[in-house]
């Protein structure tokens, strides 16, 4: 489950400038672009000190190291077993991540208010409604996610969560009312392509895991697909709903999502656990079980840490390099996962891993391809020709 600090959220500035006749505004765009290559071209130079350097890998390591616990911990809390008993209480889960990020959000947010003339403000000036719907997507995300690892292996459930683009796309389309990209299509098949690869191209069952087919379409795994389909569905409402709000609300920061999204999130899932009985039988299952306690710790702060670690380093270093990041991220997860938990992946398995992975790179590079053998792109070269 990935955080709320998604990259594509952090919203670009505009330069306003006065109204210009149309020569007067392509001459002045034109110095503009000559003056950014310019300062890329100085900041490039520039080498950087130590201390920029250390806090680059810092932060980096900081979203591996965090996230691969976090990976590690829960696949650990669904497969474990604890003296014959299983740790299924994925409601109390999130009801202590979202109070761990809550935490870590709102010290954020008081930091940055101490250092600001702005007025303290924890909601961002957004309406509750919204605050609500996309709450409620979030919830359904890390549930569902969560969930289903009780059916299917982790990496099963990294590959797939990785397409999130898909659901995100229709989401966009639906909700934000805007108009899907030649690119987006794109990586949409690339990853539908590579999932297709990883769960078809299973090993034979002389290489499975004790023998034990771990992709075979049973009924227990079929369910833990439609699982990781649920939180698809869920991400396509509250990924384009943190857009709409993000974009309409100037003072909402990346800091304020993470408060909001988890406060409402752990309200949802507190009351939920409540209802159904789920809060006392984690309560038993702690006192029955003292050594699940670390797995919780483990569980709450990596993914706390984890999600400060990407904004940091969004602000330091911008979009692309988290999405490297975390990418690398991903793959590691996978690596340590069939390591550690002894899954079994074929090569061609490995293919489609690496081509889910690898999409956000691809999908650009096919595509500007794809737009320069277009009849209308080949017309206006023709014409400059001329």
């Amino acid at each position: 489950a990935d955080p709320v600090l998604d990259p594509n959220l952090i919203k670009r500035g505009n330069i306003d400038g006065e109204i210009m006749s149309a020569s007067v505004a392509k001459e002045a765009n034109g110095k503009k672009r000559a003056a950014g290559k310019d300062a890329t071209a100085e900041n490039t130079k520039k080498p950087r000190s130590f201390m920029d350097t250390l806090t680059f890998y810092t932060y980096v390591l900081g979203v591996w190291i965090a996230f691969l616990i976090f990976g590690w911990t829960q696949e650990a809390l669904a497969k474990e077993d604890f003296e014959g008993d299983a740790f299924h209480f994925t409601h109390t889960q999130v009801f202590l991540q979202s109070a761990a990020n809550m935490i870590i959000a709102l010290v954020a947010i008081l930091l940055e208010a101490s250092f600001s003339s702005s007025p303290l403000t924890l909601n961002a000036g957004v309406s509750l409604r919204h605050w609500l719907i996309a709450s409620l997507g979030y919830q359904g995300a890390h549930f569902f996610g969560l969930h289903s690892l009780q059916y299917v292996s982790f990496p099963v459930q990294v590959v797939i969560k990785s397409c999130k683009t898909v659901p995100v796309l229709i989401g966009e389309v639906l909700i934000a009312g805007e108009q899907a990209t030649l690119k987006k299509f794109v990586s949409v098949f690339i990853l539908s392509f590579g999932v297709v690869l990883f769960l078809f191209f299973k090993p034979s069952k002389k290489r499975s895991s004790g023998g034990v087919d771990e992709f075979e379409m049973t009924p227990e795994f079929l369910l833990g697909l439609f699982m990781i389909l649920l939180a698809l569905i869920c991400d396509g409402i509250y990924g384009p709903y943190q857009n709409f709000i993000k974009n309409t609300y100037n003072r909402c920061g990346a800091f304020h999502l993470m408060f909001n999204m988890n406060l409402w999130q752990g309200i949802f899932s507190f009351i939920w656990a409540a209802a159904d009985g789920e809060l006392m039988e984690t309560v038993h299952f702690v006192q029955k079980h003292p050594s699940v306690v670390p797995y919780l710790i483990h569980f709450c702060a990596s993914m706390a840490i984890g999600s400060s670690f990407i904004y940091l380093l969004q602000r330091r270093c911008g979009a692309l390099t988290v999405t490297k990041t975390t990418t690398v991220r991903k793959l590691f997860s996978v690596l340590v996962s069939a390591y550690y938990f002894g899954h079994t992946i074929s090569p061609v398995q490995w293919m489609g891993v690496l081509v889910v992975f690898t999409s956000k790179f691809t999908a650009p590079l096919i595509t500007a391809g794809i737009s320069s053998l277009s009849p209308r792109e080949q017309s206006g070269k023709k014409q400059k020709k001329a």
